[in-house]
């Protein structure tokens, strides 16, 4: 194996993409990646209608946002580039995800695919987290089996789908407890609500939460069901704003390390109850991207090269040791983005990692008055608050994530590192995903900028939304 030996670049020259989970934060990068750097065929995102929208509507939406913006100022076919990308209605709760149209299209066009769609609710009752990571994915699996042209499949995990393990393998673990996935589901099926819930604790063991765990067992499902197909898990970590595409900073959820920053942003006082001298891993979302579409042509170069005829499937883990910060770093590397000095001295003070689980608490009950009191003092004037609902959300991620902010991980890493090592130097340029080379004190002068930005564009679409419903309300009446 050679540099260039991963011809990226000719790898995806005319071919027709799938996607799912294209309308979320990775998928949207994963878009734009593809439509500005690849001379890609056809793009196909299986999208659900949602609050009375078509899968059209949601991707005209889509394409109309700011991710979109540098292919429609720098692109002269940008048109052309768009009409790329057709949207079909999928409906995952049907063993036949797709209508037999569609289903007829994927199966004689599809070449390469990738399966980015995922719960990321951390406290979901382990039934539904299951039939949305795990059950999803064996039904586009099983759709995939009959495509004619399959050259690759992408299935995107999480580098803590083992997170019961200090020392993580670039391998698929089986080890399902209760005698594993079917068993589970099955004594599900017989359980109420209230006894699913309890149920669920019992069933994670060391897990922290039923995201995790579902993803640890869509991995195994795919080594015992689909390991016949060229298919590889990529395994990225905690997924945060871009290092430089489409722009520095850019973010469109506040999800997991992200929305634990919207404090500083903001100004306001936020203590997080964890070891400041853990090291996370985290990766920028365009970092994660270009891992995931050099992962798709290693697949494939490994199904076209790689002997014996019985392949592993191959794992991911797209993670660098090297370079890392620590959690008491990343509070000050966060504040240095702010634009005010005072701001970036007084944020070192008002966000923390601290060691003592007391004072987070003192500082959350707090903080839970005064907005509580906030509230109260808007209702008088006929306003509605939104403070306690804000410290709830906040309070309530931060909880879920605290696992994370105790433990630390060591892995091997040795098939990232070797897809670097065989990309063409023009490849390596397009797809830029070598971590240890990410300046992070650069990489944050935009990072509290582009969740500022994205407040912003938040607070814009509440406010037009809430002025059509008045409109649509005194059209009625």
């Amino acid at each position: 194996m050679v540099e260039g030996t991963l011809n990226v670049a000719e790898f995806y020259r005319d071919a027709t993409v799938l996607i799912t989970g294209g309308t979320g934060f990775i998928g949207k990068v994963l878009v734009e990646k593809l439509l500005r750097c690849f001379e890609v065929k056809k793009i196909f995102l299986l999208i659900r209608r949602k609050e009375n929208a078509s899968a059209s509507d949601r991707l005209q939406r889509m394409l109309e946002g700011p991710i979109f913006d540098r292919i429609r100022s720098t692109a002269p076919d940008a048109k052309e580039r768009f009409a790329k990308v057709v949207a079909m209605d999928t409906t995952f709760e049907r063993e036949d995800i797709v209508d037999d149209v569609d289903k007829a299209k994927l199966c004689n066009e599809v070449q390469i695919v990738f399966h980015v769609m995922a719960s990321i609710r951390f406290n979901e009752v382990l039934d539904e987290a299951i039939a949305i990571n795990v059950t999803s994915a064996q039904r586009l699996y099983a759709l995939a089996s009959s495509m004619a042209e399959l050259r690759s499949i992408v299935h995107v995990s999480t580098f803590y789908s083992n997170c019961d393990r200090m020392y993580i393998e670039e391998r698929i673990y089986d080890d399902v407890p209760y005698g594993g996935l079917d068993h589970i589901q099955r004594f599900f099926k017989s359980l109420n609500q209230g006894e699913k819930e309890r149920i669920t604790r019992l069933v994670l063991g060391d897990m922290p939460n039923s995201y995790v765990f579902s993803k640890k067992c869509a991995e195994a499902m795919i080594g015992q069901e689909f390991d016949k197909l060229p298919i590889g898990i990529f395994r990225p970590p905690i997924v945060i704003s871009s290092y430089r595409e489409p722009e520095p900073g850019w973010v469109d959820c506040f999800h997991g390390a992200t929305g634990l920053c919207v404090p500083v942003v903001l100004g306001k006082t936020m203590w997080y109850y964890g070891d400041p001298d853990v090291k996370p891993f985290m990766s920028p979302v365009d970092h994660t991207v270009s891992g995931m579409l050099a992962a798709a042509c290693d697949i494939y170069r490994r199904q076209c090269t790689i002997l014996p005829v019985e392949k592993p499937v191959p794992v991911y883990n797209f993670t660098f040791d090297k370079n890392r910060f620590t959690f008491g770093d990343y509070a000050r590397l966060v504040s240095s983005g702010l634009r005010n000095p005072l701001d970036r001295w007084l944020s070192r003070i008002k966000y923390r990692i601290s060691l003592w689980k007391i004072f987070p608490q003192i500082l959350l009950w707090l903080m839970t008055l005064q907005a509580r009191a906030a509230d109260e003092i808007l209702a008088w004037f006929g306003k509605r608050g939104s403070n306690l609902k804000i410290v709830s959300a906040i309070t309530a991620l931060a909880n879920a994530v605290e696992y994370f902010r105790l433990r630390m991980w060591t892995m091997d890493n040795s098939n990232v590192k070797r897809m670097l090592s065989l990309l063409s130097r023009d490849d390596a340029q397009r797809l830029d995903f070598d971590g240890e080379r990410i300046d992070w004190k650069d990489y944050h002068k935009s990072y509290a900028k582009g969740i500022a930005m994205e407040l912003m564009r938040k607070n814009h679409r509440r406010q037009q939304y809430r002025k059509s419903s008045l409109q649509s309300s005194t059209k009625r009446n």
